[in-house]
């Protein structure tokens, strides 16, 4: 179970996962990589909102979720759900994909759910840049989707944006691999 919990520099976030739990150093390296993913993220793109999601151990026990938000949004800093994977943040994005949508192409997707029961508590969705941020290892496992809205200015996301984006998560990939590979070498001194 994941409990809801504020993060640093504009960030919200989980509580980490028991698999680090004991671990504070690791645990600390994951939350940091996430809070410096999202915040890159929005400096890259001029994005007013970043998310991201990862699971590392793909069964949903080491799920985190974080976003950073803007000024903009100061009124929704407190907003707390754990995630649902509905919606557009359900969708399957294959490795190395990048999906850029105007706020119109939003609203018509047939995936746009309009956040459904969170309708009236969740941060707007203006426009959609999302991404997933895959292992490099053979099997390319997705480890989670990192996603931004709402450009600077009322812009749309170029293909630069969505370039950026790409680099952004695959670099996010590999060092999650280095972590999870940290985790698993330290769960094997332990037995």
């Amino acid at each position: 179970m994941n409990n809801l919990t504020g993060g640093h520099r504009g960030d919200v976030g989980t509580e980490i996962a028991p698999e680090t739990a004991d671990d504070p150093v690791l645990a600390a390296r994951i939350d940091d990589l996430l809070h410096r993913t999202c915040d890159l993220a929005r400096a890259l793109t001029g994005a007013e909102q970043a998310a991201l999601k990862v699971d590392l151990d793909g069964d949903g026990r080491a799920a985190r979720k974080f976003f950073n938000l803007s000024e903009r949004y100061d009124r929704y800093r407190e907003y707390r759900v754990d995630p649902l994977g509905r919606g557009l943040h359900g969708m399957h994005i294959a490795a190395g994909e990048v999906i850029r949508l105007t706020q119109a192409e939003v609203e018509q997707h047939p995936a746009w759910d309009a956040f459904g029961t969170q309708a009236g508590s969740h941060p707007p969705l203006r426009g959609w840049l999302a991404t997933p941020v895959c292992s490099e290892d053979a099997d390319r496992r997705p480890y989670g989707l990192l996603q931004l809205s709402d450009k600077t200015g009322g812009q749309e996301f170029s293909p630069d944006d969505a370039a950026r984006l790409l680099e952004l998560a695959a670099f996010a990939g590999a060092t999650l691999d280095a972590l999870r590979h940290a985790i698993a070498r330290s769960q094997d001194t332990r037995r």
